[in-house]
């Protein structure tokens, strides 16, 4: 495990602004995963990335995933087999992000990554990807073990031009992923794209959705488009020719 040090400067007085150098040591990686820490992952999106976005001006992607009844197969399977279906999220982490991604073991069975030069839209096409293989993930030693994963998203600067803030925003959207029946992708809630799904449909049809999209293999955003589809043929009458898209 690499050791990071980490440099500061503090103030002694607001009017003198004197400082002196604070250092310490933290590990860069999670010892079974071997992703990246929280500790390192908070740094690195703090003092580099948002950084680099900044004089870019190019946007940056933050998500948070949680494997959806992860404490059921600690309990049921043991500890090691916890261990197993960790190191297999992370690998799918790996094999399904683009190499410019940072991606972090956040603590538990919670993961998270930053997607640079990524728009919300592009982010969430790869996350979508992500719970895919994470759903049809399977353990050689325990085939029986089906596990599923909740994302949330946000973006660099619409939902915030801090660390903490595009933490916040993640992890509010991936609560809202989890409440409202798990294994999908949630956009941030400031996100208007999301006022169809969490203002407009009541809990039973967004459980239903979820089970529909689980029973045919297909994201939930396909879904409702081709409901809308449909709506839009049926009235389609009153609306004149459609526009050329």
């Amino acid at each position: 495990m690499y050791q990071y040090i980490l440099k500061f400067r503090n103030p002694e007085s607001v009017s003198e602004m004197a400082s002196y150098p604070v250092t310490f040591q933290i590990p860069t990686t999670d010892p079974l995963t071997g992703l990246l820490s929280q500790a390192y992952f908070r740094h690195v999106l703090r003092e580099e990335l948002i950084d680099q976005s900044q004089a870019s001006g190019d946007p940056l992607s933050v998500f948070l995933m949680d494997t959806d009844g992860f404490l059921e197969v600690n309990l049921a399977y043991g500890r090691q087999a916890g261990d197993e279906v960790l190191v297999g999220v992370s690998n799918i982490l790996r094999e399904t992000l683009p190499e410019t991604a940072a991606i972090v073991r956040y603590g538990g069975d919670e993961f998270g990554g930053v997607l640079p030069d990524t728009r919300l839209d592009d982010a969430f096409t790869i996350v979508e990807e992500v719970r895919r293989r994470v759903a049809s993930m399977r353990i050689d030693a325990h085939p029986d073990i089906t596990i599923t994963c909740s994302i949330g998203l946000a973006v660099y600067p619409a939902n915030g031009s801090t660390d903490v803030d595009l933490i916040r925003e993640a992890d509010q959207a991936l609560y809202l992923a989890k409440a409202t029946g798990r294994n999908k992708v949630s956009l941030p809630l400031s996100d208007d794209r999301m006022i169809t799904k969490t203002s407009h449909y009541t809990r039973t049809q967004l459980e239903r959705l979820a089970l529909l999209a689980k029973t045919l293999g297909r994201n939930e955003a396909s879904l409702l488009r081709e409901g809308l589809d449909d709506v839009l043929k049926k009235y389609n009458d009153q609306l004149g020719a459609a526009p050329r898209e």
